[in-house]
């Protein structure tokens, strides 16, 4: 760490730190505190990720750590600027510029910048930031080639201001907050956008005062086991405050989710841990075919429980379309192909013309049981939910495909069939269209008693 004299021993260069800002917690800042392991990895995952979302109890040190890293952001890049916004001005001034102050104040003057109340600066082009979207500055004058945003209580930060913020193009997005909400940017950062984040979750039994052997070891400020004990009676393990106050999981629930994500996570974990090909059971093949130019057709391969691939297609026409289908059912020998007929025109046709074992499905068709279901679409989505609930599916664990999964939510026509929210919805709601969750539908076509599909 290069020190200048002429400036009191000031420091005036941490470009050493510049990758690795637990590093230069430990070293620069060591008299304000050493991250727990948690703390550690969230600061890791802003070296090589251009977004990123920890989601976490109560009191699990979130603030503690990006106060740091704006700092490490500042400090070892050159024209640098961190903008640290929230959802009110006590939030940003009272809690996470604290932590700034605080660690500012212990380096002595070992850091190059001015502290001021929410303004940390090194030079006119190189500056830290915070204010609150509830009286936000105009943010178009925030760019930089080195450009951090970090958001604290991004749970309660609107649409309209993360998408703002967004717009500013920063080389680092960092969002921390409680799992309280169904919606908006920060839950869809851990579902239907999981893919776009880097993610992490700190539970209570994450964080230091779950390893302590004593009281008189406790961090202040963090739950404590007698904390959680309390809360396990007032709310039981199972209510959604405990959830994500304690165990930092969202309530997947609320808001007629189709799928949990503890159910999704668990089918990647068993897909790990079984090897594909042992199956005596058929080949299937779920082929959603794309409808527009954004969509992309998704040939799901399954043999039994297990997802073998998902092949992605995007601009293809209906030739290339049959043949990678056929390929893939020559190379595997597959029983049935489930295509879905509402896609580009011509490919269910050419397959039988091929004498390929083609099923067209009509996603919006009657089905089998019209009392309950709107449509097959719903009865094909029920079907799948019934068997990630029950631990009979393995997928990989492909980002993409869970976040849509995540995405699809259900509800009840007038008269109390179950309906699954339609492509169209899901665009307006500005997520892409769920074209491998729609293959994975399909392939997983439910059999009659007779072993017929229907």
């Amino acid at each position: 760490m290069a020190k200048d004299r002429a400036n009191g021993g000031r420091a005036t260069n941490f470009v050493e730190y510049r990758d690795d800002p637990v590093a230069f917690v430990r070293e620069a800042l060591p008299d304000a505190g050493l991250p727990y392991p948690k703390q550690a990895e969230m600061m890791r995952l802003a070296v090589s990720n251009r977004r990123v979302s920890v989601v976490g109890c109560n009191g699990s040190g979130k603030d503690w750590a990006v106060a740091r890293l704006v700092l490490w952001w500042i400090e070892t890049r050159e024209q640098a600027k961190a903008i640290v916004t929230g959802p009110t001005q006590r939030q940003v001034d009272e809690v996470l510029w604290r932590e700034m102050r605080f660690a500012y104040a212990m380096a002595g003057r070992a850091l190059s910048g001015e502290m001021r109340r929410a303004r940390y600066e090194v030079a006119a082009q190189r500056f830290a930031l915070g204010f609150s979207t509830d009286h936000p500055y105009n943010l178009q004058g925030f760019h930089s080639p080195n450009l951090m945003v970090a958001v604290t209580e991004a749970h309660a930060v609107g649409q309209e201001h993360m998408d703002a913020l967004k717009r500013l193009n920063p080389n680092l997005l960092f969002l921390t907050g409680n799992a309280l909400v169904v919606t908006g940017e920060f839950y869809e950062s851990h579902h239907a956008r999981r893919h776009l984040y880097a993610t992490m979750r700190i539970s209570a039994f994450d964080t230091p005062n779950f390893a302590q052997e004593g009281a008189a070891d406790l961090m202040p400020g963090m739950l404590t086991p007698e904390d959680v004990e309390e809360r396990k009676a007032e709310w039981g393990e199972n209510h959604e405050y405990y959830l994500a106050a304690v165990l930092a999981e969202f309530p997947s629930e609320l808001g007629k989710s189709l799928l949990t994500r503890r159910s999704v996570l668990d089918a990647a974990e068993r897909w790990s841990d079984a090897p594909g090909g042992e199956s005596a059971e058929p080949w299937l093949l779920g082929v959603d075919v794309a409808r527009f130019g954004k969509d992309k057709t998704v040939l799901c391969l399954r043999q039994g429980a297990r997802v073998e691939s998902l092949d992605v297609m995007q601009g293809a026409d209906t030739m290339e379309v049959v043949g990678r289908v056929v390929e893939q059912a020559r190379e595997y020998g597959v029983r049935t192909i489930f295509v879905d007929g509402a896609g580009v025109g011509g490919v269910v046709d050419r397959l039988r013309e091929l004498r390929m074992p083609v099923v067209e499905v009509q996603v919006g068709s009657k089905p089998r049981n019209p009392k309950r279901f709107l449509n097959q679409r719903a009865e094909l989505f029920w079907e799948l939910r019934v068997r990630f609930l029950e631990g009979r599916i393995a997928i990989p664990d492909d980002s993409e495909l869970n976040g849509q999964l995540l995405a699809l939510t259900y509800g009840y026509t007038q008269a109390e069939q179950i309906q699954i929210e339609r492509k169209d919805d899901i665009r307006k709601r500005g997520l892409p269209s769920p074209d491998k969750a729609d293959a994975l539908a399909l392939a997983f076509m439910p059999v009659s008693a007779s072993g017929v599909w229907l």
